[in-house]
């Protein structure tokens, strides 16, 4: 069977993200359609096998069913060449990942910035990887710039932080431009914030000038401060 153009577009969105939640895929891809128009769309991937569902998103803090988690099907993979096998489980960081390129995205709609350039796992050289690299072009404030934006779960110890922050250091230290990205990390609750605030306190000063931690819902208001 021949696929539409957006059915690519659902596949490859998929692909980029490795994981990807039914709401993500409306929001991104079918903003201005009824909420029928994705269900039979991804419904008919599935059948088709270009994608599956690993199961659903957990449901917020009023409980209930989440929305189906979608990762490529064998079909899809074959189709795009994706060697990787698929996941058993659903993949938080990999939703969490996505909710913050959403969060993006309603900003762009919103005039506050325009995104330049996304890439999800981009390598930083020499030992690092930014679960989402972007660039920023802030129209309001005339000036562009850029982020290496690490989610957190909350489930990373300490010692595994400080780790990737000196990666993080190493390739400032390599670096041959006048300018290096911020390394903002984005997490879920207060409590966490606090906690890799203290952390990041006891770092060498020159990492901590470096890096930021910001909860997901002040993200934007704080990069248009960076």
């Amino acid at each position: 069977m021949e696929l539409a153009h957006r059915d690519y577009e659902v596949l490859k969105l998929t692909r980029t993200f490795s994981q990807l939640a039914s709401t993500h895929i409306t929001e991104l891809l079918f903003s201005h359609r009824s909420h029928s128009v994705p269900d039979k769309v991804l419904g008919r991937l599935v059948r088709l096998g270009y994608l599956s569902r690993v199961g659903r998103r957990a449901g917020g803090d009023k409980g209930g069913a989440g929305a189906f988690v979608y990762q490529l099907g064998r079909a899809g993979r074959l189709l795009l060449g994706v060697d990787s096998r698929p996941s058993p489980n659903v993949s938080n960081h990999a939703l969490m990942i996505a909710d913050t390129y959403v969060e993006l995205r309603r900003a762009e709609t919103a005039g506050v910035l325009s995104i330049q350039h996304w890439e999800v796992e981009r390598p930083v050289p020499p030992s690092v990887r930014a679960d989402l690299a972007v660039s920023l072009d802030f129209p309001q404030q005339g000036r562009q710039s850029a982020f290496f934006l690490e989610i957190d779960l909350s489930t990373e110890p300490p010692a595994r932080i400080r780790e990737k922050v000196a990666g993080y250091w190493r390739a400032v230290e390599a670096n041959t431009a006048d300018y290096f990205p911020y390394v903002v990390f984005v997490v879920k609750h207060e409590v966490r914030k606090r906690e890799m605030e203290r952390l990041f306190a006891k770092l060498p000063e020159e990492q901590q000038d470096m890096v930021r931690v910001y909860l997901m819902g002040e993200l934007i208001p704080w990069l248009l401060q960076l």
